[in-house]
């Protein structure tokens, strides 16, 4: 089940882009990683599926074959 992450930005309310899963996990912005783990993160398009923080999206990346193309990625 394909998955959607972003971020709210303080103080504006809008939400960013920042992950993406679908047979394994990735950040879809390059600074997305630099951000605290306990990040909060918002399932755009499903349910979170345990994934609640920047630190959960980084665990899941964790568990993802590096060698695998997925589509909407970004190299970190």
């Amino acid at each position: 089940m394909s998955t959607t992450f972003g971020v709210e930005i303080k103080n504006d309310g809008r939400v960013m882009e920042v992950a993406f899963r679908s047979n394994g996990m990735r950040f879809t912005n390059s600074i997305a990683h630099l951000l605290p783990d306990d990040t909060p993160v918002i399932p755009l398009d499903n349910t979170s599926q345990g994934v609640y923080t920047i630190g959960d999206v980084k665990k899941e990346i964790e568990k993802t074959d590096p060698n695998a193309e997925y589509w909407r990625t970004v190299k970190v």
